[in-house]
């Protein structure tokens, strides 16, 4: 047998082998997925300095206005109010989870109270849909199918806002006869947010939407979304009215005043608002968060309240109209509820590094 000749090896050198080019092939295919993953990654990290940039420029809004009246602050009362508020939306992210369960999505119970408790930064970008973008993002990286997500999010969301209406428009009715006007506004959004909430109505519009059309277990799981778990997310999120009540009774002690005893009449008094200022801010898309409707609604509920708690003689020390301490409450109401937000998501944060550590430690 004759010796390779020079002709021989340079040709094989040059012409790569049938495995050489299936080595090639993920190579190549890896070059795009990696540059799509770094454009999320840097999406998302614009979208966080967003919403610290605007929530900075907001407190410092807020916090401006407030220094221009003179009032005597107990800051562990405005913790408390902040404890309340976070609580309260304790009974929404445990709905959101379950919402998740039932409609087949393996997510696990802390991912989804955590993507809920961050999304909750993104209801101040104008708008309303950064919510949607940062919880579906986060439970859809732990495999959840973010079609499922998105409609999940949306029937959280619904209930919450139907239920608080609904139950500001009953009580009104029953406890403020001559706030007929905003007993009609709340029962007007309770029906616009709990009739597509109805079971049939809710899973024919997923149909219509074609979300995991495709998947016949999905049009099984379905079934999930019964009367009994619509039920369940009323009273969870009577659950969650409620502690925003209590949140705002903390607010009252936080800015120095001494409200009414927490009597029936006050807890209703306190829902009644609360819900109203919170719906009335969601019905309306272009204020992120409910930024200054909120505040507005709120301000003007409390006023007549105020009046009469400064007619009190623990209150005689309080030299302001009701118009400004109402002002300053639902000033302060907003400060804290954002600035327990950034907390509980620096605390889910921190809580990710130590398990992350933790891992690489057993690793």
């Amino acid at each position: 047998m004759s010796a390779p000749t020079q002709q021989d090896l340079s040709l094989n050198d040059v012409m790569p082998s049938t495995n050489d080019e299936s080595s090639l092939e993920p190579s190549s295919t890896k070059t795009p997925k990696r540059s799509v993953k770094l454009v999320i990654k840097i999406c998302k990290f614009l979208i966080l300095v967003l919403v610290v940039l605007w929530l900075g420029w907001q407190l410092q809004k807020n916090w401006r206005e407030i220094q221009t009246y003179h009032w005597n602050p107990r800051f562990h009362w405005l913790v408390a109010s902040g404890l309340f508020y976070l609580t309260a939306y304790l009974a929404s992210a445990i709905f959101w989870s379950l919402t998740l369960r039932w409609l087949g999505q393996k997510t696990s119970f802390y991912e989804g109270v955590k993507a809920f408790y961050y999304s909750q930064l993104g209801k101040y970008i104008p708008g309303k849909a950064m919510v949607v973008v940062i919880r579906t993002g986060i439970v859809s990286d732990k495999g959840a199918r973010a079609s499922v997500a998105v409609a999940c999010v949306f029937y959280e969301t619904l209930m919450m806002v139907g239920t608080g209406a609904f139950l500001a428009g009953i009580l009104t009715f029953f406890y403020f006869h001559a706030q007929h006007v905003w007993a009609l506004l709340a029962l007007g959004v309770a029906l616009c947010s709990l009739v597509p909430l109805y079971p049939p109505v809710f899973t024919r519009l997923l149909r219509i939407l074609r979300v995991n059309a495709n998947d016949p277990t999905f049009q099984d799981q379905l079934k999930a979304l019964n009367c009994k778990s619509f039920l369940l997310g009323v009273a969870l999120m009577s659950i969650l009215w409620l502690f925003m009540g209590l949140s705002l009774w903390a607010t009252l002690w936080g800015v120095g005043i001494t409200p009414t005893p927490l009597n029936l009449t006050t807890i209703v008094r306190l829902v009644v608002t609360t819900a109203l200022a919170t719906t009335l801010g969601f019905a309306i898309p272009i204020a992120p968060g409910g930024l200054g409707i909120r505040e507005a609604v709120l301000s003007t509920l409390l006023t007549t309240y105020l009046a009469m708690l400064l007619a009190m003689p623990a209150n005689s020390d309080m030299a302001l109209a009701p118009e400004a301490l109402a002002t300053i409450v639902s000033l302060c109401q907003r400060i804290t509820q954002i600035l327990s937000e950034i907390v509980c998501a620096l605390s889910f944060f921190g809580v990710d590094q130590l398990r992350r550590l933790s891992r690489l430690d057993r690793a």
